[in-house]
């Protein structure tokens, strides 16, 4: 089992730079709406924001793949752990923290224009944002790649 983490962790790093990378370039209904999204941001913000996010994960993905079939050395497990660290932090920051203890009146109005019409399977805390359903899928692979990482780096 062992032997096979570092594969796993491969796969799914790799699944999760895509994901952060390019889900707001896509339209799933009901899951995701990434017009929506690119409407509220605007043009310009939206590929600005989208190249600088490609970075971290581009920097990880690279690491997997050098690293696929032998020994990560100690800077990239480090870089792994960090990375997805920083990746579930950005998810608590912008998802959990507003949802249970709320944001501005600007936030809860862009939130509820991106994500209106997706599936929702949390409760409503008054007008809160709160992550949909597609975004749970996101931070439960965000933070099963930081225990991965973890793993991979201490051991």
């Amino acid at each position: 089992m062992l032997s096979s983490l570092p594969t796993l962790f491969a796969i799914l790093i790799t699944l999760q730079g895509g994901l952060i990378v390019f889900h707001d370039l896509v339209d799933i209904p009901g899951w995701h709406h990434g017009r929506q999204v690119r409407a509220v941001v605007g043009r310009r913000k939206f590929w600005l924001g989208t190249l600088a996010n490609a970075v971290f994960p581009g920097i990880a993905f690279f690491y997997a793949l050098e690293f696929w079939s032998r020994p990560a050395p100690g800077y990239a497990t480090s870089y792994w752990a960090v990375y997805c660290a920083i990746t579930v932090g950005f998810a608590v920051t912008m998802w959990w923290l507003p949802y249970f203890f709320g944001t501005s009146d600007q936030t809860k109005r862009q939130y509820a224009a991106m994500y209106a019409g997706t599936k929702h399977v949390l409760p409503a805390r008054g007008d809160n944002p709160r992550p949909n359903a597609l975004h749970l899928a996101f931070h439960a692979l965000f933070v099963l790649n930081l225990a991965l990482a973890l793993r991979l780096r201490f051991g």
